[in-house]
C-alpha cells in the first residue's frame, strides 16, 4: 500500500459542504497552498450564490450526500488525496423537524463515504486521507469540567446522534481498516461568514442595526449560558493540520475558555459603539431546552502537542470581527464581498 510521507502535499482535496463557513475557508486555506480543491453542494443550495465571492478557484459540483454512487463516481473522477466532510444538517434544535433525514444524512453518509475511500484504495493502493467534523453537541447536556478527546458522548438531540455516530464511524474504520480518517471535535467556532441562523451572527447583526439607528430586537432563550467560542479560520488552520498528520487521531478544537451569551452582547455592543445591548433582548423560554448542556468548553492539549496548534484570534477580536463585517453589508448593501475578508 502506498502511502505518501507527510512532508509530500497532496495536491487535490475534495471538500464537501464547501458553500458552508469551514468548507469556505478550508478552500482558500488549500488553493493558498497550491492545492487544486474541488468542492460539493447540494443541488440548487442557495448558498453558493451567497458565497460564491469567497469561492473563486474551487471546482464547485452539485452532490446529494444521500447519493453513495455518486460519491463513488466524484472519487474516481478526481482522485483526491484528501476528503473534508463538512456537509450535512447543522441545526441542532430543527433536527427534530425530520430526525430520520438527519441521521442518514449525518451518519450513514459518513459510513458510504469511507467505504468509497476504501474501496479506491484497495483498487488503485492509494490511500485518501479523510476528515470528518464532528461536533461538542455530541458529549450531551450533562457534561461538565475540560472535556478532551475521551469524554463520554451523552447525545440527546438527533443532531447530536447522528454526529455521534458518524465519529465513532471513522474511529472504527480507522482501526479496523486502516482508514486514515481523523475527526475533528469542534466546538462553537464562528465567522462573519455563517449565517443569520446561528446566535453569533445574530447578535453581530442585531449591533450594527442598532448603531445605524435601524430598529431591531432579538429572541433570545438564556443570557447566562456558557460556551468555548473559537474563531472558524483558526479551527480550519488545525483542521488542515489534522488531516495531514501522519497519524490519523481525533481531535477536539476548541480555545480553553467559555463566555456567556451575554458577554457577547456586552463585546458586540461596544464594537458597534452602542451601549445597553441587552435591553433590545427579548427572553423567550421556549428557546432554551433541558436537553441542552448549560456549559460547554474544550480541552484541545491533543491538538496543541500533536499538531502544533494554538487558538490565533480572542473572543473580543472575534465578535468584534463579525460586528464590522455587518456594519459594512448594512452601509453598503452588498450581503458578501471578498473585501470582508481579513
Amino acid at each position: 500500500m502506498t502511502r505518501r510521507s507527510p512532508d509530500a502535499a497532496p495536491r487535490t482535496a475534495l471538500i464537501t459542504g464547501v458553500s458552508g463557513q469551514d468548507g469556505m475557508f478550508m478552500a482558500r486555506r488549500l488553493l493558498r497552498d497550491g492545492w487544486q480543491v474541488v468542492g460539493t453542494v447540494r443541488p440548487g443550495i442557495s448558498s453558493l450564490a451567497r458565497m460564491a465571492p469567497y469561492l473563486e478557484g474551487v471546482e464547485i459540483v452539485e452532490h446529494d450526500l444521500l447519493d453513495a454512487a455518486g460519491f463513488d463516481e466524484l472519487v474516481v473522477r478526481h482522485s483526491p488525496d484528501v476528503v473534508t466532510n463538512f456537509a450535512g444538517f447543522s441545526s441542532v434544535g430543527r433536527s427534530w423537524n425530520d430526525a430520520d433525514l438527519v441521521l442518514r444524512t449525518n451518519a450513514t453518509t459518513v459510513v458510504a463515504m469511507v467505504e468509497s475511500l476504501l474501496r479506491y484504495r484497495d483498487k488503485n493502493a492509494r490511500d485518501v486521507r479523510f476528515l470528518q467534523a464532528s461536533s461538542a453537541e455530541m458529549f450531551g447536556p450533562d457534561a461538565s469540567g475540560a472535556l478532551d478527546e475521551s469524554a463520554p458522548h451523552r447525545p440527546r438531540t438527533p443532531y447530536a446522534i447522528a454526529k455521534s455516530a458518524a465519529h465513532h464511524t471513522v474511529g472504527a474504520y480507522r482501526e479496523k481498516h486502516g482508514l486514515l480518517g481523523s475527526t475533528a471535535i469542534l466546538f462553537n467556532h464562528e465567522s462573519p461568514f455563517r449565517g443569520q441562523q446561528f446566535v453569533a451572527g445574530r447578535i453581530a447583526r442585531l449591533a450594527a442595526q442598532t448603531a445605524l439607528g435601524i430598529p431591531a430586537r432579538l429572541d433570545l432563550g438564556d443570557l447566562d449560558v456558557e460556551r468555548d467560542w473559537g474563531a472558524a479560520a483558526d479551527f480550519v488552520d488545525a483542521m488542515a493540520a489534522a488531516v495531514l498528520h501522519e497519524q490519523a487521531d481525533d481531535y477536539v478544537l476548541a480555545t480553553g475558555t467559555t463566555h456567556t451569551l451575554r458577554d457577547m452582547l456586552t463585546v458586540a455592543g461596544a464594537a458597534a459603539g452602542v451601549d445597553d445591548l441587552v435591553d433590545r433582548v427579548d427572553l423567550s423560554a421556549h428557546l432554551w431546552s433541558s436537553i441542552q448542556a448549560p456549559a460547554l468548553l474544550g480541552d484541545a492539549t491533543r491538538a496543541r502537542e500533536q499538531l502544533g496548534w494554538q487558538p490565533q484570534t480572542s473572543f473580543e477580536d472575534l465578535v468584534t470581527d463579525m460586528v464590522r463585517v455587518d456594519l459594512e453589508r448594512l452601509r453598503s448593501g452588498v450581503d458578501e464581498s471578498a473585501d470582508y475578508l481579513r
